[in-house]
């Protein structure tokens, strides 16, 4: 696991500083080694941490006469597989790592090598003969990978957004367009970035930039929800199986410690349950705990560590916890991000770091396996938590109202819906919005890109895993478990599982409102019947009682400041009232702004210690 940053154009022949600057801001992605290549047009850099091939000589690698040369981040889990078949095409690898055999892969293929890859991974490739920069993610987008194009026509990439702001003369214009989406959202979904001219390379995605031309984008993958004949259960139950049991085995390969996230809910423990079948020594697990028991599955987690005898840690996370790591997730995200689970998985992957380097993760289901309740909500049946009925906007939702794209956004926009949004902001940021191309329901676009014929829920949960699981869940995943130099692995987004059960009908997943019905069918065979069959509880932690109590004085500091009542977003008397009135209801709201104000506060940081100087008094 890598942070990689480049420079490819005629800027390269300067760009080593930045390249430097880039990865020294990244170390946390790799603390082992850096290595740097210049010349030819390009400046590539990357910092590792040691999984694979630890004795190796690291990166940038090259082909075999140098003319190719690639810094990589992620794992390639068939490696040994493709340098059988490369050196069967005359094509031999040197070195023992999964990267050697990018580059030879590219000289066997062309760019059609990243068919060939199976794992995570963003790759920048450069070939010196037709001076053609690639920029490549993996196909569920596990893996960041920004970019922008400099006036003079260079390109400039990195892992990690505050990397790529070392980039001297970056233009970091805030994007009214992405602050629009975000407060709808709590992120910033692909290919925006806070930044007006900063991208993010989508998933499955080849970005490719020769000579000055403009950026040539092909997507080579893409979930396909279009359901085969529907197999008998336990077939369709049985093939889940065998997948899984592939998928879990192949990231078990490791040349450092590795351990597993353990919340006590179904995905993660059949992970652990089938982790441990393949183990010889005691798998580490890790979970996290809250005083406030409607938020603490500890119990649960330990229940299954003792199930499948596993070496169990965890640790209980207060309010002074959430209060230290507001800053250092806004710090390694480098965006606003107002997912408030990202504090828990902060402090799991934090533990995690003191065993072990690699985690396997359960993350990935829900959206294949038709497992959030949202999706419940959609399609008519009772929702799974009442309590949590104000997220769902009921006005839209009730009696099918408008198409499938106003529906559900109705239950996916938690964060400032439209009404609200209509209250608070300026009419001079409404108008910025509205020119920069934003303010329509952008769920439309993506729901063209789906099948208009087949089955709605098989249409949300498409749109979930190229929106919702790259912007929101594998952002949290990978930068609060690389804020640790920890890499997650996530068997449930093996692209082989994934393409058999997105062919699965939804028949098989929402039984008569019982979420991930064929998966639960599977995990009776490895895990206790009450894990299997409690209710579905997400990472979550106890915002509301959070924001009513401790962290009111620090939320009102922030939002009501003479910079954030001047921001031009919001209206002041409008803000003033919505902070000063709190209702439990708009808990998410609040953090959403509070975050976005807090990003403001902090600006480009190099370093946590620079985040801590830079957001000022308050976090205590």
């Amino acid at each position: 696991m890598c942070g990689i940053a480049g420079i490819t154009g005629p800027g390269a022949v300067g760009g080593t500083s930045f390249v430097a600057d880039a990865c020294a801001r990244m170390a946390h992605r790799g603390p082992d080694e850096t290595g740097l290549h210049t010349g030819d047009g390009a400046a590539l850099g990357m910092c590792r941490l040691r999984v694979v091939g630890i004795h190796d000589d690291g990166q940038p690698v090259f082909n075999a006469d140098r003319s190719v040369v690639c810094v990589f981040n992620g794992e390639i889990y068939n490696h040994a597989e493709l340098r059988r078949r490369l050196e069967r095409l005359g094509h031999p690898v040197g070195g023992a790592s999964d990267a050697h055999v990018i580059p030879a892969l590219y000289e066997a293929l062309g760019p059609d090598f990243v068919g060939e890859l199976h794992g995570m991974f963003a790759i920048a490739l450069y070939d010196t003969r037709v001076r053609r920069l690639l920029l490549i993610t993996d196909r569920a987008g596990k893996k960041p990978l920004f970019h922008s194009r400099r006036p003079d026509g260079s390109v400039v990439f990195a892992s990690e957004l505050p990397a790529l702001t070392a980039c001297p003369d970056l233009d970091t214009e805030v994007d009214p367009v992405a602050v629009d989406l975000y407060l709808s959202h709590r992120v910033v979904p692909a290919p925006h970035t806070v930044y007006r001219h900063v991208r993010k390379v989508p998933p499955a995605t080849v970005l490719s930039f020769e000579d000055g031309r403009p950026a040539e984008e092909r997507r080579y993958w893409r979930y396909d929800f279009t359901p085969a004949e529907t197999p008998p259960w336990e077939e369709a139950a049985d093939r889940v199986d065998t997948l899984l049991r592939t998928a879990v085995a192949d990231r078990l390969g490791a040349e450092v410690p590795l351990g597993a996230m353990l919340s006590g809910g179904l995905d993660s423990s059949l992970v652990v349950a089938l982790a441990a079948r393949e183990t010889r020594t005691p798998l580490h697990t890790f979970s996290v705990g809250f005083e406030q028991q409607a938020f603490d599955e500890s119990a649960h987690a330990r229940t299954v560590a003792e199930h499948c005898g596993t070496e169990h840690h965890n640790y209980r996370i207060g309010v002074q916890d959430a209060l230290d790591a507001v800053d250092r997730i806004i710090r390694h995200t480098g965006e606003p991000y107002a997912f408030p689970s990202a504090i828990a998985a902060y402090y799991m992957y934090k533990l995690a770091r003191e065993h072990v380097t690699v985690t396997l993760t359960g993350d990935g289901s829900d959206e294949i396996f038709c497992g959030y309740g949202r999706y419940r909500v959609f399609a008519g049946l009772p929702a799974v938590a009442p309590a949590d009925a104000h997220r769902v906007d009921a006005d839209l939702l009730a009696g099918g109202a408008g198409d499938i794209a106003d529906r559900y956004r109705a239950v996916l926009v938690d964060g400032l819906r439209d009404g609200l949004k209509g209250q608070l902001y300026t009419p001079e940021f409404r108008d910025r919005v509205a020119a920069a191309g934003g303010a329509a329901n952008p769920l439309r676009a993506r729901f063209a890109d789906t099948d208009a014929n087949a089955h709605e829920l098989d249409r949300v949960m498409q749109l979930d895993c190229g929106f919702w699981l790259p912007d929101a869940q594998l952002v949290k995943i990978d930068r609060m478990a690389m804020a640790h130099s920890v890499e997650p692995r996530s068997p449930f987004l093996d692209h082989r599982l994934v393409e058999y059960v997105t062919s699965l009908s939804p028949s098989l997943k929402l039984v008569g409102g019982d979420e991930k019905a064929i998966l639960k069918h599977v995990a009776r065979r490895y895990l206790p019947a009450g894990i299997v069959g409690r209710r579905k509880q997400e990472l979550a932690v106890p915002l509301e009682e959070w924001l009513g109590r401790h962290l009111r004085p620090l939320i009102e500091t922030t939002l009501l400041s003479d910079a954030s009542l001047t921001r031009g977003y919001f209206r002041p008397d409008a803000l003033r009232r919505f902070v000063t009135e709190f209702r439990p209801e708009h808990s998410y709201a609040l953090w959403t702004l509070f975050m976005l104000e807090r990003w403001h506060a902090i600006g480009p940081a190099t370093s946590d210690t620079d985040v801590l100087t830079a957001a000022g008094a308050g976090l205590s």
